[in-house]
């Protein structure tokens, strides 16, 4: 449940750092820095995230809520519980205007709150195309909401699909489609296949009538892994009877079918668009620099272009790693490392010290294809199977364990491993 806009006293200090966005960036940087003021106090130092939900939403587990009976809190970190006693103020509000020239952020509510720093962590949003169509009957997978609403969609279509007496009617009722063969939709679909067999049967449906799809425009799915593990994803989603169709994009939607460019049919009672995304459009109406892809032209050490005192971290900032001239992804891990960067440079600023250029290694990365497989990659190494979901699952470990210590890890981790993640 999102938290009504609050006011958000503004103590006088002399240097506060304001942080907007509470997603992987925001919530690691605050973590971070609110530890670091804990063991080294600094009655002149005031950290407030500015963020409009109480809770971050673990994007990469919405797939099990969505398509499982999980309860929907499993993917919500609840912020003030993370922050607990550390020296980081929280204001769920959200950030109207920003005025770089007086170093001021004007909340919706009006309050206006001044900074020494600022970081923008607003992360990114859902990119739905204007195919006609496509937003009016596609369900976006970018919050818990979605995922509840996708939950009850099946939920209807199950029942809609125990009350036809024809098999081909069946089957066009349990028609799920997921457009998108990135990290998000090959999870979706590869969960959808594995769990939906199981709820057909709770309800006494045939699992035989389920016809689930995966379009992608691109010739392969995953294109960010290695060739091998495309193919031995692809080789598991059709094990999971998932019909994959690639190398032709979505051209409108109407009534229960997708229509495809190539002239292609894809029947779909229900539409899971997993297709992109689009960094927080927010950005332009602050009025930064943006690049190409609309996210926020960033130096270095993480700082916006041409502006001294102001950061912006993951996927709102356009980060181009030093060694390849690349713009980085829209991957959680960046995030996570350019916050833990952040924090040092801000730490060094308020001891007077230069900041330092941030270098991005990415150690590996694991897709879910279901709850119980996946596929990746680590230190040049090709991982599958078990040991990928296991690590899956490990990075999620990690990460609770750096933001909310030991006890938030393993409360966490107890409930992966019931959920066979």
């Amino acid at each position: 449940m999102v938290a009504e806009p609050t006011a958000c006293p503004i103590p006088d200090v002399l240097r506060r750092i304001v942080i907007v966005g509470g997603g992987y960036a925001g919530t690691t940087l605050c973590a971070r820095l609110g530890r670091a003021l804990k063991r080294h106090p600094r009655d002149d130092v005031d950290v407030l995230l500015v963020e409009t939900s109480p809770c971050q939403q673990a994007l990469s587990e919405l797939d099990l809520v969505a398509a499982g009976t999980e309860p929907a809190d499993f993917c919500e970190l609840w912020l003030p519980a993370v922050l607990k006693g550390l020296p980081v103020r929280t204001c769920f509000n959200r950030a109207g205007t920003i005025d770089c020239d007086q170093r001021t952020v004007t909340l919706a509510n009006g309050q206006e709150v001044g900074y020494w720093r600022l970081v923008v962590a607003s992360g990114a949003v859902p990119a739905v195309p204007p195919v006609p169509g496509l937003a009016e009957r596609a369900i976006t997978m970018w919050s818990v909401a979605d995922a509840q609403r996708l939950q009850d969609r099946i939920r209807e279509q199950m029942k809609l699909a125990a009350s036809l007496p024809y098999a081909e009617d069946r089957r066009q009722a349990l028609s799920f489609t997921v457009c998108g063969g990135g990290a998000s939709g090959v999870e979706m679909a590869g969960t959808l296949g594995q769990l939906l067999p199981k709820r057909a049967v709770e309800v006494g449906l045939d699992p035989a009538d389920l016809n689930i799809h995966l379009i992608e425009g691109k010739a392969e799915i995953l294109p960010s892994l290695p060739a091998v593990q495309r193919t031995r994803a692809a080789k598991r989603l059709a094990r999971l009877g998932v019909h994959v169709v690639t190398g032709s994009m979505v051209q409108s939607v109407a009534g229960g079918d997708v229509m495809l460019a190539d002239g292609g049919q894809v029947p779909s009672a229900v539409l899971v668009w997993c297709g992109g995304t689009h960094a927080d459009p927010h950005a332009e109406i602050w009025g930064f620099t943006l690049d190409e892809s609309d996210r926020i032209v960033v130096g270095s050490d993480s700082k916006v272009h041409d502006l001294a005192d102001v950061y912006a971290l993951g996927d709102v900032a356009a980060f181009r790693d030093p060694m390849t001239g690349r713009e980085l992804p829209m991957l959680a891990q960046f995030a996570i490392a350019s916050a833990k960067h952040a924090s040092v440079n801000l730490l060094a600023e308020l001891d007077g010290k230069p900041t330092a250029a941030f270098v991005p290694n990415l150690r590996g990365e694991f897709v879910s294809v279901g709850p119980s497989w996946g596929v990746g990659w680590m230190w040049k190494l090709n991982v599958s199977g078990i040991p990928a979901i296991f690590m899956k699952r490990m990075t999620y470990v990690l990460y609770w364990w750096q933001v909310g210590g030991l006890r938030l890890a393993w409360r966490r981790g107890r409930e992966l491993l019931a959920m066979q993640r």
